[in-house]
């Protein structure tokens, strides 16, 4: 296992899934959102095609524009050949998800480790 700090995001690699925990509790400003989709794009740069799983136990709120740089982070996983899934949403942002329809576009779960077994 292998770990990097980022100032928005800490990033692991557990079985060749590389898994990227957001250390922020509110992802609401546009520096906050600006920063980590910096690292989001940093980081699908660095791994060409990879299996990446965004872990949100510790985000509580989050804006629309939020949703806006997961989409476009999506496209790039997508376009790279890597699968991209996510875990640990809050109740009330798993609501957000659904009401915008993004629990159709992405697959999330419960338990880290019950996504880490659907690679």
């Amino acid at each position: 296992m292998t770990r990097t700090a980022y100032p928005r995001v800490l990033v692991e690699t557990i079985h060749g899934v590389t898994i990227a925990n957001f250390a922020d509790a509110e992802i609401l400003n546009e520096e906050v959102i600006g920063e980590v989709d910096e690292q989001l794009q940093e980081l699908i740069g660095g791994l060409g095609q990879a299996d990446v799983l965004l872990n949100f136990r510790e985000v509580r709120l989050m804006s629309s524009t939020m949703l806006a740089v997961l989409l476009k982070f999506a496209r790039r996983v997508t376009a790279a050949e890597g699968r991209l899934k996510l875990c640990c949403i809050a109740p009330d942002l798993a609501q957000v998800f659904k009401i915008t329809r993004f629990d159709r576009i992405f697959e999330i779960y419960d338990e880290e480790s019950k996504a880490l077994d659907s690679f």
